[in-house]
């Protein structure tokens, strides 16, 4: 038998899988572009920060959704939270979208709690993305000890119940 046939089998099998694992993003079929320039146009045009912050989730929310604009999306979404630094609605909307991602979760998360402070009238907004990264900590096979840190952190914070993941059973202690 010749080697040439096995060879072009697997080529062709291997070309077919990776066109079956690309389907999702092939065939969604949206257009990110137009919307996002009116997402753009809208921010541009916001008076005030609350304006400017919807205006800025809804572009990060568009930039999560399309291939390869991760980056953007982090940058909306701290663009929205410097606007308003104190809203909890923006960082579990940037948690939210970015679940699927959770090392652009983790690099946005660590970025806002690095500039933001965690007392005062961004304390609520602290805890939350706190939890975000708890739970994209959780997420990663390598990072469950992270995880578990950030849980006995806000625990210590006095944050509510929900905000703090059970421990999950899989690993022992």
């Amino acid at each position: 038998m010749d080697w040439h046939i096995p060879l072009v089998i697997a080529a062709v099998a291997f070309v077919g899988f990776f066109v079956w694992r690309l389907r999702p993003v092939l065939s969604s079929g949206e257009r990110v572009g137009p919307k996002l320039r009116e997402a753009r146009a809208r921010i541009a045009a916001a008076k005030t920060d609350e304006e400017r912050a919807t205006a800025l989730c809804d572009a990060g929310d568009l930039c999560a959704r399309g291939v390869g604009r991760t980056r953007n999306a982090i940058a909306y979404y701290l663009r929205a939270m410097r606007a308003a630094p104190d809203s909890v609605e923006i960082v579990e909307r940037a948690a939210a979208a970015l679940a699927k991602r959770p090392r652009a979760l983790e690099a946005l998360a660590w970025r806002r709690l690095g500039s933001e402070g965690w007392e005062g009238d961004g304390r609520a907004a602290s805890v939350a993305m706190l939890g975000a990264l708890a739970s994209a900590y959780g997420k990663m096979p390598k990072h469950h000890v992270r995880a578990r840190a950030l849980e006995q952190a806000l625990a210590a914070m006095g944050a509510p119940p929900r905000a703090v993941r059970p421990r999950s059973s899989s690993r022992p202690s």
